[in-house]
């Protein structure tokens, strides 16, 4: 960057203003908004009835302005006129004033739901016009390269919201839609470049709203990805930013290997060090502290200072601006451990107080649950987090034999934990998963064995928690490490497609098994209401045999599950801290059928056994 308040045109517009309307009868009725220009701005004027100038400041950049305005009661929809200086001359531009959409329903999601995570670039390609799009930095699509662009777009998400449906999802979480005109690996979303622009390679914003409404129609649920901690080295507002204070670890430098120039990289003051223990770690030091909320994430992704409070308030009024604007249902936050926590707690104050129902989780990636259980604390307005304990404890019960304090130990020890998160029934609240777009592919982290990926999908759509599933996981997708590849096509998503997910055609007998497993297990969540809403209770783990059940006055749905590779045996007289008998008849939801127990009920073998009984 040849320097902090650069002149380059601001993606062709003569005057911008972010947030770019708003609404009458918003309960937010005061905004500061980001005027620019591609030149000097001497005075900003916003001139409609109802519409009131609070103050008119200069950023230290002289092409932004930060205009405050107050929407007064009485105001109606219309358009207001912007008129900017701009030397002896002024120009214009419209700001509109909504009305706003009434909701289908309230918004927020509970135990109850479903969450279904997508890669939009690999998932369908329902346009291919917008697989190049001119003046966009990378250009053009590569299906057989694991970090190019492959076309996928909302077009393909919205023709195949029935699909997802007939899992038994009931939300859906792509990863960012935003702009990411970066030079290369552009796909991924977590570079963003223009906080109010949908990617037009995925298609338009009237697409995204579709999208969302398409959803809604179905009874589902809509979360978008938010990243507060970084923005692509791409973003107009790092490209010549109202102020340095915007960003951390300023100035930068051009990288000095070309390869990484190619990729839109810079080389950072300093990087982040990556330890989240500093923020609670009574002995850590204040470099390292300051490393790990200052540092950049990776070369390509400049750091966003929220301690600025010009910078605080534009990312809190555009989260604002997404939930009226698309009527969201929920955010998943990216690397919320990474950006100034006081920050976080300001902006998640704004949401709740903005829609009080709205659910918003963390990607808070630590390993122990008394880290999570810190981040929960310190952020008392957070509904929930992904739960990375929980998953940690998953992947050691069903990729290894278990001992007598590990593997299905290791998800009694996880559940135990859950008095930590000093809120009742905290963990009802949290986000389980088995694999996401950051980790290996469950199928392929089992080895291929499907009574272990059975085992596995059994217990998280059964234990407490909100279950999150990765596109293509019942389609026994593997690829393990690499990021491009584990993000793959989904089967069918592409014209020529030989083999389809979505109609079954071509699929191999153990995809059929495992893609009617998932729909299986979604619709017995669906069917048992019981699950995520009743009482829980775990008994003690016998080395690879755990039994968990929830229950209620009128009904139990117990779990037996076991990760080793024999039968084991338990006895049923420890059902009685159910309250019903240990000869108790049970529906069995996976095989069907009845069980009337005996003196002991059998532990399949690597399998997971679900059953239910009305008191």
């Amino acid at each position: 960057m040849a320097s902090v308040f650069a002149t380059a045109p601001l993606a062709a517009q003569t005057l911008r203003v972010d947030p770019p309307h708003w609404w009458v009868g918003s309960s937010v009725n005061r905004l500061e908004l980001l005027v620019s220009s591609d030149a000097e701005l001497s005075s900003v004027t916003v001139s409609a009835p109802g519409i009131a100038v609070v103050s008119d400041v200069p950023a230290a950049n002289p092409r932004y302005r930060y205009v405050t305005v107050e929407i007064q009661p009485g105001a109606k929809p219309g358009s207001a006129t912007v008129v900017a200086e701009v030397g002896r001359k002024k120009i214009r531009t419209e700001w509109k004033l909504k009305e706003r959409r009434p909701r289908a329903a309230a918004p927020g999601l509970s135990q109850r739901d479903l969450i279904y995570l997508v890669t939009p670039d690999r998932f369908a390609n329902g346009n291919p016009s917008n697989d190049d799009v001119a003046g966009m930095t990378e250009r053009g699509s590569d299906r057989n390269h694991n970090y190019k662009r492959h076309g996928g777009d909302l077009a393909g998400m919205i023709a195949h919201l029935d699909y997802v449906k007939s899992l038994g999802a009931t939300a859906v979480w792509p990863m960012p839609l935003l702009e990411n005109d970066m030079p290369a690996a552009s796909y991924h979303g977590y570079a963003i470049t223009d906080h109010y622009r949908i990617d037009p390679r995925y298609g338009t914003h009237s697409d995204y709203v579709n999208w969302v409404d398409g959803l809604h129609a179905r009874g589902m649920k809509a979360i978008k990805d938010m990243v507060f901690n970084h923005v692509g080295t791409g973003h107009y507002l790092y490209q010549s930013p109202p102020d340095s204070s915007w960003f951390n670890a300023w100035p930068s430098a051009p990288a000095n290997d070309p390869r990484a120039k190619a990729r839109g990289e810079e080389k950072p003051a300093f990087t982040s060090i990556h330890r989240y223990q500093t923020l609670y770690d009574p002995y850590a030091a204040a470099r390292d502290r300051e490393r790990q909320t200052d540092g950049w994430f990776v070369g390509s992704m400049p750091d966003v200072n929220g301690r600025d409070p010009h910078c605080a308030r534009y990312l809190i009024q555009n989260s604002l601006w997404w939930i009226e604007e698309a009527q969201l249902d929920g955010f998943r936050v990216d690397t919320w451990l990474y950006p100034d926590q006081a920050f976080m707690r300001e902006w998640m104050a704004a949401v709740k107080a903005f829609e009080p129902q709205f659910y918003v989780y963390s990607e808070s990636w630590v390993h122990s649950a008394h880290a999570q259980a810190f981040y929960l604390e310190t952020h008392p307005d957070l509904t929930g987090a992904a739960d990375f304990p929980m998953y940690w404890g998953l992947k050691k019960a069903v990729e290894r034999p278990s001992g007598w304090n590990e593997g299905m130990a290791d998800i009694y020890n996880a559940l135990a934990a859950d008095y930590l998160y000093g809120f009742d029934r905290a963990g009802d609240h949290l986000v389980t998963f088995l694999d996401n777009h950051d980790e290996g592919r469950f199928f392929g982290k089992v080895g291929k064995d499907l009574d272990r990926f059975k085992l596995g999908l059994g217990m998280l759509y059964t234990l407490r928690g909100i279950p999150s599933i990765y596109y293509g996981t019942e389609l026994l997708y593997s690829a393990l490490d690499d990021h491009g590849a584990m993000r793959q096509d989904f089967a069918g998503g592409w014209p020529g497609d030989k083999t389809s997910g979505f109609t079954g055609q071509g699929l191999t007998v153990d995809q059929r098994e495992a893609q009617a497993y998932v729909r299986q297990l979604g619709a017995l969540r669906l069917a048992n209401p019981l699950i995520g809403t009743g009482n829980f209770m775990q008994f003690t783990p016998d080395m690879g045999s755990f039994a968990y059940a929830w229950y209620s006055d009128s009904e139990v749905i117990l779990v037996l599950a076991n990760g080793d590779d024999r039968v084991h045996r338990w006895p049923t007289e420890r059902v009685a801290d159910l309250g019903i008998s240990p000869y108790t008849t049970f529906t069995d939801l996976i095989q069907g059928g009845t069980v009337t127990a005996g003196a002991e009920l059998l532990f399949p073998a690597k399998g997971i056994r679900i059953l239910r009984a009305v008191r």
